[in-house]
């Protein structure tokens, strides 16, 4: 059976996450091994999700050990653990792999960092003699299939990400980012959209605040940025030229009485504050301060708009593929469940088949070249004889005909 056992970012904000993350993965995939019923782990980890992919015996219920040796090994409530987890099993267990692999379950669709990053996970399992052979061919079918569905769709090509789209309105106003002191209030989706933007655009100078300095520090720590306390940052504005602003907070976290003593009346300043909260925490009456230039969501829709509609399309488009892959596979699994029978089947005939031929060759007197005539008929032989079945088990196996599978392994069982 293969099971899956995860937390991802739809269910658990970025704290959760980060508390849920596994940090020694050699010790933990140790206590795996010693679990009854498992046969083989991959642990994926990343800063969206943790995904626990296992192959279990059916006969044994390894889900509830499995998260009891999680919520120990992380110190996390076992009970709070159970109500964020998703469980997925047989062909959801594929779909999930397989879209995962297409960039479908990432938070900006189509991204390819989370291919190196299922790789890793693989060989990393495989390095530490955990990853049994079905989960690790499991894994190969749904990377290759995934990079299929990338390459016929062109998902995650050409696309603006809200983070880009941002950049863009912020080069307008400042120009060029690379020595521009940036401050990103809100540690949320948004503000890890904002932060991984800024990285792949190698810009260094971001400080980063959120409503507790532990959420700070480990957004900081997973995505970069320099951790500083919100309400210190809030009162020095004036040493940044673009405050981000991405939190939750029911009011305005930014308002002319705040912000107006800041800035330095004796000097050309420019501040641009990019409020992407929803619904926005910048007062509108910033706009009448002098050197303020504000931009919101609204405005960064003209330029992610066709993104998204395109991006929707491309989903559409794969979605199918997606399908069409989980069954090839799901029948290539299945066959390779016949394989044992199989194998058996050959070994018992071709055992039968070296005794009686021993028996043959003992009444004859023939010469050596002759014996070998004998050997290879009766090799044809069996090979003629079970060429039908074995494709028949084969089939039957791809298509889940489990009655015919039955059927024949009480035919061909041995004493």
């Amino acid at each position: 059976m293969l099971l899956n056992i995860g937390v991802s970012y739809k269910r658990a904000p970025l704290a959760t996450l980060d508390a849920l993350t596994l940090r020694d993965m050699p010790g933990f995939y140790n206590i795996l091994k010693g679990v009854p019923g498992v046969i083989g782990a991959v642990v994926v980890q990343t800063c969206n999700r943790v995904d626990l992919f296992v192959e279990a015996d059916e006969d044994i219920a390894v889900t509830e050990k499995i998260l009891w040796n999680w919520a120990l090994e992380t110190k996390f409530k076992l009970h709070e653990l159970r109500k964020l987890v998703e469980h997925r099993t047989g062909e959801k267990f594929l779909e999930y792999l397989v879209s995962l692999a297409s960039g479908l379950e990432s938070m900006l669709v189509g991204e390819s960092q989370i291919l190196g990053q299922l790789k890793s996970s693989l060989i990393e399992a495989r390095g530490l003699a955990v990853s049994s052979p079905t989960l690790s061919k499991t894994f190969e079918m749904s990377l290759a299939a995934g990079t299929g569905i990338r390459d016929q769709t062109g998902i995650g090509k050409g696309t603006v990400s809200l983070g880009s789209a941002a950049l863009k309105i912020a080069e307008g106003s400042l120009g060029n980012l690379d020595r521009v002191k940036i401050l990103l209030l809100g540690t949320g989706q948004i503000g890890m959209v904002l932060m991984k933007a800024f990285k792949a655009r190698g810009i260094r100078d971001v400080s980063v605040a959120s409503r507790t300095r532990q959420r700070t520090e480990s957004f900081s720590r997973t995505f970069g940025g320099k951790p500083a306390d919100i309400k210190n940052v809030i009162s020095q504005l004036g040493l940044f030229q673009l405050v981000v602003v991405a939190t939750r907070a029911n009011g305005y976290l930014l308002t002319k009485e705040i912000v107006a003593p800041q800035l330095k009346q004796d000097q050309n300043q420019k501040l641009m504050i990019l409020d992407l909260s929803i619904p926005r925490n910048v007062s509108p009456d910033l706009e009448q301060l002098k050197g303020i230039v504000i931009k919101t969501i609204d405005d960064l829709r003209d330029i992610t708009d066709q993104a998204v509609s395109t991006r929707r399309t491309l989903i559409k488009e794969a979605e199918p593929r997606v399908r069409e892959a989980v069954e090839k596979i799901s029948a290539l699994l299945r066959r390779e469940g016949a394989e044992p029978m199989v194998s058996d089947l050959y070994h018992r005939a071709d055992k039968i088949r070296r005794e009686e031929l021993d028996k043959a060759l003992s009444k004859l007197n023939l010469p050596q070249h002759q014996q070998e005539v004998l050997e290879k008929m009766s090799l044809s032989l069996v090979r003629k004889l079970l060429a039908q079945p074995v494709v028949n088990l084969r089939e039957a196996a791809k298509k889940g005909d489990s009655k015919l599978l039955t059927v024949a392994g009480q035919i061909f069982e041995g004493e």
